[in-house]
C-alpha cells in the first residue's frame, strides 16, 4: 500500500491534480498511478484542453494496454482519455517524478477505486467545474463517493493551479474526534516539517482552550510547530477568512469530523470556504 493514485479528467483541474499528486508522491517517495474512469452513462464529446499540461507530446509512444482500451471518443485515432493520461504522465516526468504508470478503465468510479484500494496510500482528486477556466460550479458527487468507498486520506485539489504547502490550517471542532485528527496528523508523512493553524471556530472557553493546548503539546511532541486560532463565528466565514488572510494553501480535516462541519467545509454545492479560498484540502481517517 505504497501507491499515490490520482483521479483524472478533463473537468477536473487535471493539471492541478498532476502537480499535487507529483508532489505528494516526491514527497512520499512513492510511485503515482494516473487513473482515468471512464463511466459510460456519463459519456460526452466535448474537446478536452491540454495546452497547460506542460512537457504533452502528442507523438509520445501510449502503452499497449491504453491503446487496446475501448470506449472513449477518438478524435485523430487517439482517444480523449488516452491524450489526457499521456498529459499528465508528461507533466510528472516533467516535475522530476519518474514512477509514473496510467491506468486506464470502463465503469464506475468507486469499483476503480475498491479495485485499487490495497495498493494505495493517498487518493488525489479535483472538483469539478463546468469548464477549466470557468466561473466556480462545484459538482461534489465523485468527491462524496471516494469519500464513502475508501479508507485512504483523500488529497482535494480545489482550483486549476496547485500550491505546494508550506503550511496548513488544521479544521478544530473539539472531542474525541478532533484529537484523533491530532494524533493521525502528528503521524502523517506528508505533513512533516510543515508548521500547523489549529483553528477552532466558536466562543472562547476555559474547556476549548486546554483541549487546543493538548492538542498543540501532542503535535509539538511530533516536532510540529503549532499555532492555536479561536475565533467565534461561522466555521465557513472563520476557515474562509484565516485561510485567505494567512494565505495558507492546504486544510486538514477528519472525515469522522462532525457532521455539520464536514457538509459545510466540504459537502455543500455553495460552500463558501472552497469558492473563496485557494485551498487544497486532506482528509485523513
Amino acid at each position: 500500500m505504497n501507491t499515490v493514485l490520482a483521479c483524472v479528467d478533463a473537468h477536473g483541474h487535471p493539471s492541478a491534480v498532476c502537480d499535487g499528486a507529483t508532489w505528494a508522491a516526491r514527497h512520499l517517495h512513492a510511485p503515482l498511478n494516473f487513473l482515468q474512469v471512464i463511466d459510460e452513462s456519463e459519456a460526452h464529446t466535448g474537446e478536452t484542453r491540454f495546452s497547460d499540461l506542460t512537457g504533452y507530446d502528442p507523438g509520445t509512444t501510449r502503452t499497449q494496454a491504453l491503446d487496446a482500451m475501448p470506449g472513449s471518443h477518438i478524435i485523430g485515432g487517439q482517444s480523449h482519455s488516452q491524450q489526457l493520461l499521456e498529459g499528465v504522465r508528461a507533466r510528472a516526468l516533467h516535475l522530476g517524478h519518474t514512477m509514473v504508470e496510467l491506468s486506464l478503465r470502463q465503469g464506475k468510479l468507486t469499483d476503480a477505486l475498491l479495485d485499487l484500494s490495497d495498493e494505495t496510500r493517498l487518493l488525489v482528486m479535483g472538483l469539478h467545474s463546468h469548464h477549466l477556466d470557468s466561473p466556480w460550479r462545484q459538482d461534489a458527487h465523485h468527491l462524496e463517493q471516494a469519500l464513502h468507498a475508501v479508507q485512504q486520506p483523500l488529497l482535494v485539489v480545489t482550483r486549476s493551479h496547485f500550491t505546494p504547502p508550506s503550511a496548513f490550517a488544521l479544521a478544530y471542532h473539539g472531542g474525541p474526534e478532533s484529537l484523533q485528527l491530532v494524533d493521525a496528523v502528528a503521524k502523517c508523512e506528508l505533513l512533516h516539517g510543515l508548521p500547523c493553524h489549529l483553528v477552532h471556530a466558536g466562543a472562547r472557553n476555559a474547556d476549548i482552550q486546554a483541549e487546543m493546548t493538548q492538542a498543540a503539546q501532542r503535535l509539538a511532541d511530533a516536532g510540529v510547530s503549532t499555532h492555536i486560532v479561536i475565533e467565534s463565528g461561522d466555521v465557513e466565514q472563520v476557515m474562509a477568512r484565516h485561510l485567505t488572510i494567512q494565505q495558507l494553501p492546504l486544510l486538514v480535516m477528519s472525515a469522522f469530523t462532525h457532521t455539520g462541519w464536514r457538509q459545510k467545509l466540504l459537502g455543500t454545492t455553495t460552500s463558501t470556504l472552497l469558492r473563496r479560498t485557494p485551498t487544497s484540502v486532506l482528509v485523513l481517517r
